[in-house]
């Protein structure tokens, strides 16, 4: 994650289809989360540079656990299929090799509590 001040507001959980679908075919605020399988899809971009970057945190499987980042997605030229294929990967453990993830401290936010507040990207 390059923002670890950001605050993340954490849509309902998705379908791998659904979520490749909300990915690819718009532009997200930058405090948007996508949650799938319990994998999180943060978007990490920088809402001056044009790309759309997401941070794949797994979430915690045991009580005590810290959350860990297990990629980095740059999507803004990912079709649909692409993005799918990615996903399911991301689902099948493929990108949870110790070497290559991290733990991260990300805080989220559910939708009701985030839309309670002023936001700067939201608004």
């Amino acid at each position: 994650m390059f923002h670890d001040d950001r605050t993340w507001c954490v849509r309902p959980e998705g379908t791998p289809e659904a979520v490749a679908s909300q990915l690819t075919r718009r532009t997200w605020p930058a405090c948007t989360a996508f949650t799938v399988g319990g994998y999180l899809f943060l978007n990490d971009s920088l809402p001056e540079d044009g790309s759309t970057d997401y941070a794949v945190v797994k979430r915690p499987t045991v009580p005590g656990a810290g959350f860990v980042q297990v990629a980095s997605l740059t999507l803004g030229l990912w079709s649909y299929e692409n993005a799918l294929d990615l996903i399911l990967s991301v689902l099948a453990g493929d990108h949870d090799a110790p070497a290559t993830a991290f733990a991260v401290d990300p805080h989220l936010e559910p939708a009701a509590a985030h839309s309670a507040r002023h936001c700067p990207f939201c608004s």
